[in-house]
């Protein structure tokens, strides 16, 4: 499903102590939100962020944010992050054509109030029926999908599975095709050892699980170049040269750590295989600097845009 630039957006507050209030606020005084979009949040939490942060910004965005607020119980057990999110979950499933850009959560605090699950991705592929689900980061100079996400990093090699390498590939290759105009996508799919395992000598995984995934992915998506298994160290300054579309990386700070170097500010969490588009902000919940007004909205700003249908 591919938005266009009047994509209705369903939008959620994430933990109220951090900064997600704060984004959404800024969005509203700059006009950022249409009269077709739906904020998901306590009214309480975003009134009292809107009194506290300076200027007179947040007043005027808490004037306009009232009038697309879709309001979470304030009555209704668990903590206001999970109410918001199941229910702009509920609103974008019944919406068709629209998009969902999440706020950062704390995951921390929702595992101890019962959510079951590492993130928003898995929530995501949960309530769209457990699909192949990946998560990509867009930034104007990288584009980067880890194969594994939200675990320890001592169980990576355990749970890297061909499988995942093949869907994870697909789903970037699609997504870089459709969703972003590359034609002919060049993916590099990094090797899970240093110097991709040194022809065994430093790992296996790159010969008995790396390169027969990537022998896959080359008949799956025929439309695709697929190189690899490479150094990370070298996959990545490569991509950012303009020599591949993308990065396949095989587990989560592989691929967000150089990201992230690059992307701090503006980068986008886009998460591919649902039944919607979906995208967040790059980095957390940002609590040591939350309610002082300093914020940065790039990144909220660019999963916007995105979600609509537009480029970071």
């Amino acid at each position: 499903m591919e938005p266009t630039g009047d994509t209705p957006l369903v939008l959620t507050q994430g933990d109220p102590r951090g900064i997600g209030p704060e984004l959404l606020l800024r969005l509203a005084a700059n006009g950022q939100l249409r009269a077709g979009d739906r904020v998901v949040g306590h009214p309480g939490w975003l009134s009292r962020w809107a009194q506290r942060l300076p200027g007179s910004w947040a007043a005027a965005g808490w004037a306009r944010l009232r009038d697309v607020l879709e309001p979470v119980d304030a009555e209704a057990p668990g903590p206001s992050q999970v109410q918001a999110l199941a229910r702009g979950v509920d609103l974008v499933l019944a919406t068709t054509g629209s998009a969902l850009v999440t706020a950062p959560i704390d995951k921390a605090a929702c595992n101890e109030a019962g959510f079951s699950f590492p993130g928003h991705t898995e929530y995501l592929a949960h309530r769209a029926g457990e699909v192949p689900i990946a998560m990509l980061m867009v930034g104007t100079r990288l584009r980067v999908v880890p194969v594994t996400i939200h675990m320890p990093l001592r169980e990576v090699a355990d749970r890297l599975h061909p499988d995942a390498i093949v869907s994870a590939g697909q789903l970037l290759a699609r997504a870089l095709r459709e969703r972003f105009g590359v034609v002919r996508p060049r993916l590099a799919v990094a090797g899970l050892n240093p110097h991709a395992g040194e022809r065994g000598l430093l790992g296996h995984e790159e010969a008995s699980i790396i390169t027969p995934a990537i022998e896959r992915l080359r008949d799956a998506c025929p439309f695709a170049e697929v190189h690899g298994p490479l150094p990370a160290d070298a996959a990545f300054p490569a991509h950012a040269r303009g020599d591949y579309d993308a990065v396949l990386a095989m587990y989560h700070d592989q691929g967000l750590g150089p990201f992230k170097l690059l992307h701090f500010t503006d980068g986008v969490n886009m998460t591919l295989g649902l039944p919607f588009v979906r995208t967040s902000p790059d980095h957390g919940t940002a609590l040591d600097i939350a309610g002082q007004g300093i914020a940065d909205p790039s990144s909220m700003e660019a999963a916007v845009r995105i979600a609509r249908g537009g480029q970071p």
